[in-house]
């Protein structure tokens, strides 16, 4: 019977951190990832992304990550992150970002659960998000610019804690945080760019609501034409010979 109990914990333990699983779901250019533990490799359409997977873009690359909740997020070029914390269930979702420096759209899926927390913690400050879209910036200094597109955002750091709302931008360095309520040039042309990305995110979350293994599947249509792209150049290898 102890050996049952167990079982059935260590199960709900692993569907619980598959829920917070998600992948690499398009990229360009020099994309590099990294799981817990091991060291940087070339990321790939389908990788995937676990609790302690950083990631990180070349000049000119882009990645954009599609979680199993909804959550999207589009690294741009020169950019670092990395999942520290990636625990969903039915009751709760618990989603920890580090962004430790370039450009990135944010949008945190809504879910209806009794607990859900979602930060995104740059060098400059802590941002924790209540089901919301918006931009990060951060500089090779690290200050961070924050422009809001939907929902709210409170941010905290040795300068206090002030609370961003939609249309507003804050900008953050070490020992200050300002915020304004409207948007600066620089962060309505990323306001522009959401909104072309938006409807496309809308309809990715219908079809993860449609199909509780989307993200399985096409994590593993990626990985069998990689494998079997490996096989033909294998092939023509060999036959070379």
């Amino acid at each position: 019977m102890r050996n049952i109990l167990i079982c059935a914990m260590m199960a709900l333990a692993q569907a619980a951190a598959a829920a917070g699983t998600g992948c690499v779901y398009d990229l360009r250019g020099d994309v590099s990832l990294r799981q817990p533990g091991g060291d940087w490799q070339k990321a790939r359409k389908g990788s995937p992304v676990e609790e302690g997977t950083g990631l990180r873009t070349g000049a000119g690359a882009w990645c954009e990550l599609l979680f199993k909740d909804g959550t999207f997020i589009k690294l741009e070029e020169g950019s670092e992150a990395a999942a520290l914390t990636l625990k969903a269930d039915a009751e709760s979702r618990v989603f920890d970002f580090s962004f430790l420096k370039g450009k990135a759209l944010w949008m945190a899926a809504k879910v209806k659960k009794a607990l859900s927390k979602f930060t995104v913690r740059t060098p400059a400050a802590v941002c924790a998000v209540r089901g919301t879209d918006f931009s990060i910036q951060v500089s090779t200094s690290g200050e961070a610019l924050v422009g809001l597109f939907d929902g709210k955002v409170a941010l905290t750091n040795d300068g206090g804690e002030k609370e961003l709302l939609a249309g507003g931008e804050a900008e953050g360095a070490p020992g200050s945080l300002a915020v304004q309520a409207r948007l600066s040039r620089l962060m309505q042309a990323e306001q522009r760019r959401y909104a072309k990305v938006k409807g496309r995110v809308e309809r990715l979350r219908a079809r993860l609501a449609a199909r509780e293994d989307f993200i399985d599947d096409y994590m593993n249509r990626q990985r069998k034409a990689l494998d079997d792209m490996d096989s033909r150049r294998a092939g023509k290898l060999k036959g070379r010979r």
